[in-house]
Formats: C-alpha cells, sequence, structure tokens
C-alpha cells in the first residue's frame, strides 16, 4: 500500500470519522506511471470490493479484480465509445495496458458513500475536501516522489476542483505532470460519452488525446 488511513488521525471535524466501515485502499502496480482519482467508492460496490480482498491472497489479484470492478474498467468502455474510431487499435492497446498496469487508482473521499438511503453516508464536497487535504495530498506526494508521474487523470468536477487547487500550491512537485481532466464515468455523463449530447465534447476528445499522447 502506498498509504494506510487510520481513521483516529482523520481531521476532527469529518463527518465520517465515528462511523463503522471500510475505507477503500487499491494496491499500487509496481510500476506507476500515472494516477487515476476518482471521486469516492461507493457502496453499491462494498460487497464485491470486501469479496475480493477476503478470496484474493496477492496484492497484485487485488488490484486486478478491484480495477475490473469499478471505475478503471468503465473508463476505458468511456474512452472506447467515445472515440468511435478516432483512435487505431494499437495505440487503444496500448493506453488500456498502462491503464490497467502502470496507474495508481486512488479517491478524493476515502470512506464509502451512499446516495440513495443513508443521509448520514451521503457524499459531501466539504467532507471530502477535508479527506483529501488530509490523505490525498499525501498519497500524491509518495507517488510521485518514488515514479516518474506522467500525468494525473481526474475525474469529475470535484476532484478536478480540488487537484487544480493542489497543483498550484506543488507547482515544483508536478513540473512535468499533465493534468487529465475527464468526466466522471457515471450514468449522468452518459449523453456526452456516447456523443449525443454536444456539451465539453470537444474538451474530452482533446483530453483523450493528450493522454494518449502521453501513453502511446
Amino acid at each position: 500500500m502506498i498509504l494506510t488511513i487510520i481513521k483516529n488521525e482523520c481531521p476532527p471535524k469529518c463527518k465520517f470519522k465515528t462511523k463503522e466501515g471500510e475505507i477503500a485502499l487499491v494496491p499500487p502496480p509496481n510500476e506507476i506511471l500515472g494516477i487515476l482519482i476518482s471521486r469516492d467508492p461507493t457502496v453499491k460496490w462494498l460487497e464485491k470490493y470486501k469479496k475480493i480482498k477476503k478470496e484474493c491472497n496477492e496484492e497484485s489479484a487485488v488490484r486486478t479484480k478491484l480495477f475490473e470492478t469499478a471505475i478503471p474498467d468503465k473508463l476505458k468502455t468511456r474512452i472506447e465509445e467515445f472515440m468511435r474510431g478516432k483512435i487505431n487499435e494499437n495505440d487503444k492497446e496500448r493506453l488500456f495496458n498502462i491503464i490497467s498496469q502502470k496507474v495508481y487508482w486512488t479517491h478524493l473521499h476515502k470512506c464509502f458513500t451512499d446516495s440513495s438511503e443513508k443521509k448520514s453516508l451521503k457524499f459531501n464536497p466539504k467532507n471530502a475536501e477535508l479527506c483529501a487535504n488530509s490523505w490525498l495530498e499525501k498519497e500524491l506526494r509518495i507517488v510521485i516522489e518514488n515514479n516518474k508521474i506522467k500525468f494525473i487523470i481526474a475525474l469529475g468536477n470535484h476532484v478536478q476542483d480540488w487537484v487544480e487547487k493542489w497543483r498550484k500550491e506543488n507547482r515544483d512537485k508536478c513540473k512535468g505532470i499533465k493534468i487529465i481532466e475527464l468526466l466522471h464515468t457515471s450514468g449522468q455523463n452518459i449523453l456526452i460519452w456516447n456523443r449525443t449530447a454536444t456539451k465539453t465534447i470537444s474538451d474530452t476528445e482533446e483530453q483523450i488525446k493528450n493522454l494518449l499522447n502521453l501513453c502511446c
């Protein structure tokens, strides 16, 4: 693990600090070229997460299975659907291999959230910022100091806002690192990912092309 998160050391004002529950921690690959940051792990994924952690003994197997059941795999699907012939098979394969094998995946908000029933577990931007300031900042520092990072993929507005602020405060650490801003992979953005809505399509394509240039 890049970082061990202990709830007792979370910010005093964190609303999740006193709640029981899992913290999403995904093992890193042996070589890290990029970082993927998504907003928050959800309770819909929790049972799969716990099952994989219980059944897989090796970290590499845990990481592979977690990627296959959540955001990283969905991101590859969205990119493939969005580019629709605008990316050749060789470049797509290289890009997807890097995402699968050389990307460290983490979250803005570490505890699992529930968007449907339990209001006490709902995602809260202010709480996510507290969490990220405490833990994500440390993760990024450790990963960047010990690897040759080419890019950070920031999924969604909440992540992008935090990463932009972090980048401005850490310009020296970010030299040579490209920030790739992409839509979250959720169904709320499906019209854009499917190119059936015009909003941000050109921006999304430009960001994906930037990512391709870094990986291929």
